[in-house]
């Protein structure tokens, strides 16, 4: 014989020798673990359920949260273009000003140059630009000769410099200005 049928056939006799009280309580104590067994049960199923809810609830405020901070980055980088926008075209438009200006004042110089050239003795008489106190009406080949430049050549090269100057002012602008709108 097994070992179980030996164990269940001695139970009714072992179980005739228990007073009846304690069977009552033994049977009420399984009742009981059984209870709480299944409530326990019922408790993870619970939980399970409500961490499943918690993370659908977490994950829709996470993503609303996510657009809304999309959208406000995607206003502020809009902004910022703007900004940046409006600077770029008023440091254009304040350096072509100020070219234009250069271009006049030069063009002014110019005419006066060459209208100074036909009063003493026509347009082929080009001279250079000599330091103060040197004999006035010296040619450009004589001053070419010892290492001067010719007016035109000097104006030129003038309303290059003051242009560049003016350009590399405007970038420095540009660029100042620029730090400036960025927010911190």
């Amino acid at each position: 014989m097994t070992v179980l049928a030996t164990l269940f056939g001695a139970l009714p006799g072992l179980l005739g020798r228990v007073p009846r009280w304690l069977q009552v309580a033994l049977a009420g104590a399984g009742v009981l673990l059984l209870a709480l067994a299944w409530h326990d049960h019922r408790l993870g199923i619970a939980y399970r359920q409500g961490a499943a809810e918690q993370a659908r609830i977490d994950s829709r405020r996470v993503a609303a949260a996510a657009s809304a901070a999309a959208a406000a980055q995607d206003r502020l980088a809009a902004a910022l273009a703007g900004r940046q926008s409006r600077i770029s075209k008023g440091t254009t438009d304040a350096l072509v000003a100020q070219t234009d200006d250069l271009a006049r004042r030069y063009a002014d110089i110019r005419l006066r140059w060459a209208a100074d050239r036909a009063n003493r003795g026509g347009a082929g008489g080009s001279t250079a630009i000599a330091v103060p106190g040197a004999a006035a009406g010296a040619d450009d080949a004589a001053c070419a000769a010892g290492g001067w430049v010719s007016f035109d050549t000097a104006a030129a090269a003038a309303e290059a410099a003051d242009t560049a100057i003016a350009k590399d002012d405007a970038w420095i602008a540009w660029a100042k200005r620029q730090a400036a709108a960025w927010p911190e």
